[in-house]
Formats: C-alpha cells, structure tokens, sequence
C-alpha cells in the first residue's frame, strides 16, 4: 500500500520533493517507490522535468486506481472504528470563498431541514487545489470556478455537475451614479478604481474585470468581507458573483456588465467518480440553493 500511497502523493503535487515532504519520507524514498511500481506495471508513470513531473498515460491510469484504492481502504477502516449512523451521515465538502459564503450555507442548510443526523466540514481554497483534494480522496464534494482568467485543473476521473450560480456581476457604493442600472457596458466602468483580491498566484483571488487591459487598483483586500465594506464605504467598485448578489451589505448594489469579448465562468460540483448516495444528495442541494439565490437576485 506505501507504493500506492506515493503515486497518489506524486500525482497529487507533481513533485517528488513535494510529495516526500507531504509523506514525511525522503525524497531517495519516494523515488524507490516510483521506479518500484514502474517496474511492476512494466511502463513509465511519470515524466521527469526540471521542475516537477507529470503524469504518463498510464500514470493516470495507475493514479486513478491509487486514489480510489485508498479511499476505500480508509472508508473501510472508518466502517470498522465507528458505529454506522455515524459513519453513514459524514461528508467532507469544499468550495472558494463566495461559494462557502453564499452557496454552501443554504445548500446543507436544506440537507439537514430532510436528514438532520447529516455533519459536515466545510473547507476553503482556490479551485486548483480543491480539485487535487477531491482527486486525492481529501474531499467528498467540491464546489470550484473553471474558466476564463482562472487556472484550469485537470478534471479527470471526477464528476462534474454545473450549478447554474448566474452571471459575473460589479458590486458598487449605493451613491454611485450607476447605482439602480440593471445593466451597464464595460465602457461606462473602465476607468474606476477598483477593491481586488489579494492571494497568491497558486490562490487566485478576484480582480478588477477579467478583459480590463489595465484597470486602476485602489485597495487590495484578502477576504469578501474587507472588500464589500470598502465597496460600501465609496472607494471604488470591485467584482460581485451573482450567487453573492443577495447577501451584500447595506451600501453595496449590484450591477451586471456587457461585454462580449467576456466568455464567462462555470461553476461546477465535483465528486469521486463513484459517488455515494450521500454526495448525490449534497450535490442536488447545491443545485436547488443555486437556483433558489437566482430567483432571488433582480
């Protein structure tokens, strides 16, 4: 199981040191490990580079087969340890900022109105790193942004369902003068100053309007929070998703954008391949709260 451990690891963090680091092995280990399983498979499973590797065509294969292996050796451990009503009614879910501040709330909150004994734990990060937690066996359900302007994660071996979350919106101070416009083209915001995200280039946080050349910046503010009392406050405008269109702060109105050289996002749920009826029942929860915020937004 080790050999499996560390193909998933591998694969995971395309880096050997980095899965070494992830194990608590060294790295001469890590690298026995891999040329031990390529030698029981009888082909390559990585690709060496300067900076990292990347998987082969049967690399994925193996991957695949490493990461559904061991969730269900640790599903099977957890049946073993814990009474079943416990171990039946647990799930692992995850999503982006907005989507834990907008969307995830309302959806478990209608999960447990129909199965009260469901628990969860809700983590946060970037959509890149959600999916590799979904791929490694870490998540049981993800909610994660794909598209223009955003690192694009390979969604292999994972199902996906599109949530229909809505468009990508501008929040501005209620004292603005397009305060009240339903619908505004690009040109008409192009020179405000803007409240972006503040992150890493590996947690990519939202900027001032994706196909702006060269907007001007006028705060940078880690959290949704801190960026809509800005907003509120009349410093500038900042991007608003759809789903968060409901919930904005008094001082804050929303805005929707033409531009068509703007191609838009999707917002997907993501599962293991072989889903449960537990995640199902997560998924279509997601599905009825992103409908239902819809109707809400004007």
């Amino acid at each position: 199981m080790s050999a499996l451990r560390v193909v998933r690891a591998v694969a995971t963090h395309k880096s050997l040191s980095e899965a070494a680091r992830a194990l608590g092995y060294s790295q001469p280990a890590v690298s026995r490990q891999v040329a031990a399983a390529e030698v029981a498979v009888g082909k390559a499973l990585f690709v060496r580079h300067p900076r990292g590797v990347s998987l082969t065509r049967a690399g994925t294969v193996v991957a695949r087969f490493a990461t559904e292996t061991l969730t269900r050796l640790e599903h099977l451990e957890q049946s073993i340890e814990e009474p079943a009503s416990d171990r039946e009614l647990r799930v692992r879910v995850g999503g982006f900022p907005a989507a834990n501040a907008a969307l995830f709330p309302r959806a478990l909150a209608r999960l447990t109105e129909q199965h009260p004994r469901v628990a969860f734990t809700l983590a946060e990060a970037s959509s890149p790193a959600l999916v590799q937690q979904v791929s490694a066996g870490r998540l049981d359900v993800a909610v994660v942004a794909m598209g223009q302007g955003l690192p694009q994660a390979a969604l292999e071996g994972l199902r996906t369902t599109p949530l229909e979350t809505g468009e990508l919106c501008v929040g501005i101070p209620t004292g603005h003068r397009l305060h009240g416009t339903a619908r505004v083209p690009l040109a008409e915001i192009a020179n405000e100053p803007w409240i972006v995200g503040r992150g890493s280039r590996e947690e990519p946080r939202f900027g001032a309007w994706p196909t702006l050349a060269d907007p001007v910046v006028r705060c940078r503010a880690r959290s949704w929070t801190a960026r809509l009392g800005l907003v509120s406050a009349g410093l500038g405008i900042c991007l608003l998703p759809e789903m968060l269109a409901p919930s904005v702060p008094a001082g804050v109105g929303v805005v929707r954008v033409e531009d068509p050289t703007w191609l838009g996002r999707s917002v997907l749920a993501l599962t293991p391949w072989e889903s449960t009826e537990l995640h199902e029942l997560v998924t279509g929860s997601l599905r009825e709260a992103a409908s239902a915020i819809r109707e809400e937004t004007p």
